[in-house]
């Protein structure tokens, strides 16, 4: 059942609920219940949901309701105007999936279950922003889905997937440097301005429009296999660098760190460095032993196509970096 009411605003200044409701005016209406707001004229627009977590007497104005004012404007509500209230069922309006976000802080997953059984069976709304454990934690919401369809609020329940994503996140990207990078694509176009002037442009420009600002490494990596039989085929000072593969091939992994815990608000100045890098990067591994000085051979060194590189050996550096990132963290 729907009723036609009158809005008013407040500001947090004044109570920090989203909605306010007189109880005796809403004999129906009790704390935790869902109710759905809405101009008469609006038709299939978008509709507030807001929970009912607050009942005061001070608002004694006949037939109205008190929506916050920020949130009312979000949603086109016109203070002063009539606007339909009507209860819902929590089930009807259950959320499917919401992604909430944070920056500035440390979140474990202790954290995220304690704040998702705090947000299960109440309502939330596009922007809203969240408060737990006195101010601790600070998030807000950033996208829902409900019934395959983006919506702008509804009830998280305990079938809810809730996400969570940090704008300022730890990132490590690694770049393989395998043989492929040299290759051309049907376009003409290299893997590597590929990989940088199409992934990593696009994804630079997406943090950008989230407002995001993580601290980002980059890791040029590759593997190079030399052609030789035995060990006594190497240099004195090569020997202790290499390594067998199953196969009985000699190989060796290169690092190079392009950028190194950077936070920016303009990436491109990066991705003229690892232009800059490719440029000499195949020379630089494939020639890092030569000594001219030493008058020594060293068997032909060639670099491993991708399905034989140091991918493992890579997931494994990133893992070793995470397992203790948490320590020193501001909590």
């Amino acid at each position: 059942m729907k009723r036609l009411l009158k809005i008013i605003t407040h500001t947090r200044s004044f109570k920090a609920e989203d909605l306010l409701l007189n109880p005796k005016e809403h004999p129906d209406l009790k704390l935790k219940d869902i109710v759905e707001i809405y101009h008469p004229d609006d038709g299939d627009g978008v509709r507030l949901l807001l929970q009912v977590t607050y009942l005061t007497e001070e608002l004694n104005c006949r037939d109205t309701i008190s929506v916050e004012a920020s949130v009312a404007a979000a949603f086109n509500l016109k203070p002063y105007k009539d606007v339909f209230v009507r209860k819902m069922d929590p089930a009807e309006v259950a959320l499917d999936s919401v992604e909430i976000t944070f920056k500035d802080q440390y979140m474990g997953r202790s954290e995220m279950w304690r704040l998702k059984t705090c947000l299960t069976n109440t309502c939330v709304y596009l922007n809203k922003k969240i408060e737990y454990c006195e101010g601790c934690i600070r998030c807000q919401v950033y996208e829902m889905w409900s019934q395959g369809d983006r919506v702008a609020c509804g009830v998280i329940t305990e079938d809810t997937k809730v996400v969570f994503r940090s704008n300022t996140s730890m990132v490590y990207l690694f770049i393989q440097m395998s043989s492929e990078m040299w290759d051309f694509d049907i376009h003409g176009d290299l893997y590597f301005e590929k990989a940088v002037n199409g992934f990593l442009a696009d994804l630079y420009t997406k943090w950008k429009k989230l407002g995001s600002n993580h601290e980002v490494t980059i890791v040029m990596f590759s593997r190079t296999f030399y052609a030789a039989k035995s060990l006594e085929e190497f240099p004195l000072h090569m020997r202790d660098c290499l390594q067998l593969d199953y196969k009985g091939r000699f190989y060796e992994d290169f690092y190079r760190v392009a950028i190194q815990n950077e936070r920016c608000d303009d990436w491109s100045s990066t991705l003229v460095q690892l232009r800059r890098l490719f440029t000499g990067y195949r020379d630089v591994v494939l020639k890092y032993h030569d000594r001219p000085e030493l008058d020594v051979k060293i068997p032909m060194a060639f670099n491993s196509t991708a399905a034989q590189g140091n991918f493992l050996e890579v997931l494994n550096i990133s893992l070793n970096v995470f397992e203790k990132h948490f320590f020193g963290s501001k909590f």
